[in-house]
């Protein structure tokens, strides 16, 4: 399964980079291959704690938000089963990948709100119980976006979204009740 899935995101990234290469120049929002110049520690910074926000919120949610926990326990079975490798590869790949794409190209070829938008719509939940998740990704794609304009670079938001990715694959099955109480999903492992 993770070989699919690294596979599809790398062909992700060349279409992105392709897209990219044909369509960037001196009227695009921003640079895509920029690294964001002196402000890079104030950046970083930033990009840290946007990612430990993010994973703190997803946890308040899912502790306190049924659907949302149905979801993650959902998420658990589907990718429970990977080693930290594995998370982490698919992290990169949909991290890098999507960032390549929506943000490097589509961000500025068709402005922010528009690029968020369509971010939001190709996170088409694939049961009911994820039915948050195009509202996630749009609200997302508009703070990814905006960290690359303020940015200048696409790196920042990269690791903003690998980041996000790696810690809520790896981490939020391990938050619901050994149970499943209210999830209607029984866990078989804990995250260690």
């Amino acid at each position: 399964m993770v070989g699919v899935i690294v596979i599809f995101y790398f062909f992700l990234s060349l279409i992105g980079l392709g897209l990219m290469a044909w369509r960037l120049d001196e009227d695009s929002a921003f640079n895509p291959l920029g690294m964001g110049g002196e402000g890079w520690a104030l950046y970083l910074a930033v990009s840290l704690g946007i990612v430990g926000a993010v994973h703190l919120g997803s946890v308040w949610a899912a502790r306190h938000w049924p659907s949302l926990a149905r979801g993650v326990a959902e998420m658990g079975q589907w990718l429970g089963g990977l080693s930290r490798a594995e998370v982490f590869a698919v992290a990169l790949a949909s991290g890098v990948a999507e960032e390549i794409f929506f943000r490097g190209w589509l961000l500025n070829e068709a402005g922010l709100l528009f690029s968020s938008l369509v971010f939001g719509l190709v996170h088409v939940p694939p049961t009911r119980n994820w039915l948050y998740w195009p509202i996630f990704a749009f609200v997302m794609g508009l703070g990814l976006g905006g960290l690359c304009l303020w940015t200048n670079s696409l790196i920042y938001a990269i690791l903003v979204h690998v980041g996000i990715n790696f810690i809520n694959i790896l981490r939020l099955p391990s938050i619901l009740p050994e149970s499943g109480a209210g999830t209607g999903v029984s866990r078989d492992r804990t995250e260690s």
